[in-house]
């Protein structure tokens, strides 16, 4: 099935054998419903903690309605699809590494949707802090399967003297966020039983279009070469 503006890859290394390539992050909803199951542990690197809640309920957890409702009804800050594959059945549990809390984010270690399901929220500045927690890590131990999400501006920041500047993150910078001193075991559990990929390029946050392809492509060696043992998309 495809949607406008995502990109399929097809993944032949470690972990996942699907991944997904858009824009704007509330993309990643439609994605994660193309790939049915028990609701999966959501693993998801970003700048910010896209936490809010979304203002309607999901139309269920087809993908293409899903997709419809992405596109029309969650916020366009990008905010809130991560609470929505919760109220969508998609998401058991998430481990979310960011640094910046937007307008709205849930700052509690659990939420309940609608329905009254309880999800189990892990949120750190960095995989180092994270890996810190047994918590986190006995629920990713225990998850019957996990969705792997990057936002690209997660490798970028706010300049000091322009906040409106993006710095990009060098390779070095990007390998050392991501596969810290004793990661391999996170890093294990999290590919062992991932459904798919999901990345969002976001160039709006990463200094523009030109900017981010430059950043999206010192990423990509990091994450699909080196951690995933797969070709460059």
């Amino acid at each position: 099935m495809a949607f406008a503006g995502i990109i399929e890859l097809a993944l032949a290394g470690r972990g996942p054998s699907r991944g997904y390539l858009f824009d704007p992050h509330r993309l990643a909803l439609p994605c994660w419903a193309l790939h049915p199951g028990a609701p999966a542990l959501l693993v998801t690197f970003d700048r910010h903690f896209d936490l809010a809640a979304p203002r309607h309920a999901p139309p269920g957890n087809d993908p293409a309605a899903l997709d419809h409702y992405a596109r029309t009804s969650l916020d366009e800050r990008n905010v809130d699809h991560v609470l929505a594959a919760l109220e969508a059945g998609l998401v058991s549990d998430v481990i979310a590494v960011a640094r910046a809390w937007p307008e709205g984010a849930e700052r509690v270690p659990r939420w309940v949707s609608r329905a009254g399901r309880e999800h189990r929220l892990f949120t750190a500045p960095t995989l180092e802090r994270l890996l810190e927690d047994p918590a986190a890590l006995d629920a990713l131990a225990n998850a019957p399967a996990t969705l792997l999400d990057f936002d690209l501006d997660c490798f970028a920041t706010p300049s000091d003297a322009d906040p409106f500047t993006m710095v990009p993150w060098p390779r070095e910078l990007i390998r050392d966020f991501l596969r810290p001193r004793g990661s391999e075991r996170f890093w294990e559990l999290t590919l062992a039983r991932c459904r798919a990929l999901t990345f969002a390029r976001e160039p709006n946050h990463c200094g523009g279009v030109i900017a981010a392809n430059r950043l999206f492509e010192e990423a990509a060696h990091v994450v699909f070469e080196e951690l995933l043992g797969a070709d460059l998309p």
